[in-house]
């Protein structure tokens, strides 16, 4: 394919993009992100020198260069985009990790089929095995098989030439999370998962970083495949590594004992709860928030939602009755209070979500539920964001159908969010 002088945004999620590279690579040239209902995906390139942002409309096709560049939104708050690339006789369908399935995946099949190479996620990247519940030890959060799955499913529904697992070849260095480099499904796992399967109609090519390939349409093509060597030893690899990152964590560690948390950013926390239309619908309590350093301090704050304000809270060893707990280091906090990213300081799995009963389990989800929803643009509410979303589902209205059918398997079925995406998927292979 030819190469392309623009770069595409296609997530909503903004752990997906880094700043630096963009700036660096891609200033004075095209930006590319779906036309979601939120305004912020457009604001915040914007905010980094990027001037040429262009919204694509769900569905659309744009030619750059020889490409043929379309992108397909799916999600109901977090606007993820699948993306269909094709030139030079050859079509990549890059799923990532949009949630894309069911008729909206039918769609794009019957538009773009077949597929060359489809490239999806494969492994956790969300923040559900923060999530505790105190004395529960049968309380399930996650399924790691799930992501193996899932992606095989996908596979089935699509049939490409080669399904690449994409997106997921991540680890964690830091202490707070190194025992989480447990809960990665690695892509040589997946292949070994893909092999216990009965013989599927598309080959799966594990394309470990620096690989590539080269061909066009109608040509078998050339792989060139980068060892597996590191996966020899996972364990090994991941402790070779983290200690050459050793003096960057270090660094790290000292930044962090330098941050100071005090009473203007509690207050710029509170405003996500009290400033004007972005009070949650239903009472939410009291949040007891623990902030922790490196050199081993911590500060706990009863925080009142309702009627914003906070107070010392004399115990900040755990949950309480009626005192659901959210723990995190403190610059973790600060980042997230002034860039507003809360929903991604858990994905940072360095935050500890805990409740001592499922009632203060279920308002801790809600208060999460709040912080996501301001940063993604729903907050404060306004006649803008709706017209916008109306608008945007007379292009997407399949999704709707989707989401009915989501919305049985948890009510009726009472299927845990994770096999709610398996049992659409199994649909849309049909």
């Amino acid at each position: 394919m030819a190469a392309v002088d623009a770069v595409i945004l296609s997530h909503q999620h903004w752990d997906h993009w880094h700043g630096p590279s963009l700036r660096k690579y891609f200033v004075g040239k095209p930006v590319l992100i779906p036309d979601e209902p939120a305004l912020r995906s457009g604001r915040d390139p914007r905010t980094i020198g990027l001037r040429d942002v262009r919204r694509v409309p769900h569905g659309k096709c744009i030619t750059i260069g020889s490409l043929r560049i379309t992108l397909y939104q799916f999600g109901r708050y977090v606007n993820d985009a699948a993306i269909v690339v094709e030139g030079d006789g050859v079509t990549l369908l890059n799923a990532n990790d949009a949630k894309i399935a069911g008729w909206p995946l039918r769609h794009l099949l019957a538009r773009h089929g077949p597929i060359d190479f489809a490239f999806r996620s494969h492994s956790s990247a969300n923040a559900r095995v923060c999530w505790r519940l105190e004395g529960d030890t049968a309380y399930v959060v996650d399924d790691q098989a799930h992501y193996k799955r899932s992606f095989a499913q996908f596979m089935d529904a699509v049939k490409p030439r080669h399904a690449v697992p994409f997106a997921s070849n991540h680890c964690h260095l830091h202490d707070d999370v190194f025992a989480f480099n447990e809960m990665v499904a690695t892509p040589l796992e997946l292949r070994e998962h893909v092999n216990t399967l009965s013989l599927r109609p598309w080959a799966l090519t594990v394309m470990l970083p620096g690989s590539h390939w080269q061909g066009t349409g109608g040509q078998a093509g050339r792989f060139a495949l980068a060892p597996e060597t590191p996966y020899d030893d996972k364990q090994q690899t991941l402790l070779a590594y983290r200690t050459e990152q050793a003096p960057a964590l270090e660094r790290n560690r000292l930044q962090e004992n330098a941050v100071v948390v005090g009473d203007a950013l509690l207050g710029r926390f509170l405003d996500y709860f009290r400033a004007p239309g972005c009070r949650p619908p239903v009472p939410l309590g009291v949040l007891k928030l623990v902030l922790r350093w490196p050199d081993g301090r911590r500060q706990a704050h009863a925080i009142n939602i309702d009627h914003a304000t906070v107070t010392p809270a004399q115990n900040a060893a755990g949950a309480e009755p009626g005192l659901p707990m959210l723990e995190m280091p403190a610059i973790v906090f600060r980042d997230a209070v002034v860039k507003n990213m809360f929903g991604h300081a858990g994905i940072s799995k360095r935050c500890a979500f805990v409740a001592s009963n499922h009632d203060d389990l279920r308002r801790l989800g809600a208060i999460v539920t709040h912080l996501d929803r301001h940063e993604l643009g729903l907050y404060p509410v306004s006649w803008r964001y709706r017209s916008r979303l109306v608008l945007t589902y007379v292009r997407r209205w399949r999704e709707l159908v989707v989401y009915a059918q989501a919305l049985s398997l948890l009510k009726v079925r009472k299927l845990p969010i994770w096999l709610v995406e398996e049992a659409i998927l199994k649909r849309s292979a049909r």
